[in-house]
């Protein structure tokens, strides 16, 4: 009973205490109801780059102005945090490789090219096998030795070195990631300013400066020191121009077929005597590769300047019911004249099956891109490097036309400024009126 009892006094405390706290609710004004808080945007459909810590001050920066539309004065990124970051990604293996591949694939003509693994040179394996077959007797007699000897391509390293303020990166990559609505795990700053600021000028660098037009010259550490200006992308390595010009004029060691052309030049041919030029180029080849479908690289001027002199001579689409005449592809063959973006300017035009123009990829595995990150002061200086080279595994395997004492090299001055284009070639058939070619939709001009 005395238990009971107890219990029950409890009980009556504990109803006095709620019912006072009822009537102090009572007497008061409900409390106007707080906002909701602005969430975080997350866009479908992009991966999760790396899980990264939200309250580190750039993210901090970040969701707040998010919530607020407001950047917070004096925010920054701490230099550690980057490097912190960087060294997580960059530790997980599959991501030097997935890094690596971006830059092979990535610049606009690397689809051109054959992919290869050499260390610091390449030469193909055997001298190209040109006949097989052969009368029957009971006896080995393997077939004749092949005159398509394997060249030597080089590979070279190259290096990045980048340095980055992360109070003036900062801005920029809030404002990204309000307009394209990515979460920080999706674009991390460090992915950002590897994929936003570095990787695209890398690409620029290979394509227009080093994988055409490059011309390699040997640097001399002693002569360097820390701090200087470093050597300009271009030198570091031999483009494909490069090859052929110096083959052009150095003697030809590497035996290409090099075209005559008479001393051709699209810049003041006629219309007639570019259709010509393309047309015995062409018949020129030899049979063998004259029946492969390839691709002819050459310059967007270049390439123009044909398309323009056949619709000046035949019109569009002229002789054919599909439209096939007239287009990239050269009348009556397999070839398609290919646009470089790396050959601007360019007067050469070569052929060759894409198996025989390589790029070649350090053997030993993937290293680290970017390999380290230095804090000094408020600087950021972002370390990396990887191997590159490219050429031909056949010289006898390429047809080409290239214009004595041409250098590919001087060319790469003009790639932010204005350089001579078709716009200039104005050939004599230009001048002649609309009737000369038969129909209105034969004439035309520039």
């Amino acid at each position: 009973m005395r238990q009971l009892q107890a219990k029950l006094d409890q009980a009556t405390k504990d109803k006095e205490t709620l019912q006072a706290s009822i009537a102090q609710l009572s007497s008061s004004p409900e409390p106007e109801p707080k906002p909701d808080a602005v969430g975080m945007p997350r866009k479908e459909g992009v991966k999760t780059i790396l899980k990264v810590d939200a309250s580190k001050p750039h993210y901090k920066a970040l969701t707040a102005f998010m919530k607020s539309g407001y950047l917070a004065a004096g925010a920054t990124i701490d230099v550690d945090d980057l490097m912190q970051e960087f060294g997580t990604y960059l530790s997980q293996g599959p991501n030097n490789f997935a890094m690596l591949d971006t830059i092979f694939q990535g610049f606009t003509s690397a689809k051109h090219f054959t992919e290869v693994p050499a260390v610091t040179e390449r030469r193909a394996v055997q001298a190209l096998i040109t006949s097989v077959s052969q009368q029957y007797v009971n006896k080995w007699t393997p077939s004749g030795k092949s005159q398509f000897r394997p060249l030597k391509i080089q590979n070279r390293r190259h290096k990045i070195n980048v340095p980055i303020i992360p109070s003036e990166v900062l801005t920029s990559y809030i404002f990204d990631m309000y307009r394209e609505n990515l979460a920080i795990d999706q674009m991390p700053i460090f992915y950002y300013i590897w994929q936003k600021l570095i990787y695209p000028q890398l690409m620029q660098d290979l394509e227009l400066r080093m994988i055409w037009k490059g011309k390699f010259e040997e640097l001399n550490p002693a002569n360097v020191n820390a701090g200087d200006a470093g050597q300009a992308p271009e030198k570091s390595m031999d483009g494909v121009e490069t090859i052929l010009a110096n083959n052009r004029t150095g003697g030809n060691p590497d035996n290409i077929r090099f075209f005559d052309g008479e001393g051709f030049d699209y810049k003041t041919a006629t219309d007639q005597e570019v259709l010509d030029f393309f047309a015995n180029f062409f018949k020129w080849m030899a049979p063998v590769f004259r029946t492969m479908p390839m691709n002819v690289g050459c310059s967007y001027e270049l390439r123009m300047r044909y398309r323009e002199a056949y619709k000046n001579k035949w019109g569009t689409g002229s002789g054919t019911e599909n439209h096939e005449f007239g287009s990239d592809r050269i009348d009556y063959s397999r070839h398609v004249l290919t646009e470089m973006d790396g050959m601007y300017g360019s007067p050469i035009l070569f052929a060759t099956p894409k198996a025989n123009m390589v790029k070649l990829r350090h053997i030993n595995g993937a290293p680290n891109v970017i390999n380290d990150i230095q804090k000094q002061d408020y600087e950021a200086r972002i370390f990396g490097e990887y191997w590159m080279g490219a050429g031909f595994d056949y010289g006898e395997a390429v047809f080409a036309f290239c214009p004595a004492n041409y250098d590919p090299h001087a060319l790469i001055t003009s790639v932010y400024g204005a350089h001579d284009t078709y716009q200039q070639f104005k050939g004599t058939d230009l001048t002649k009126s609309v009737t000369d070619f038969g129909s209105a939709s034969a004439g035309g001009g520039i």
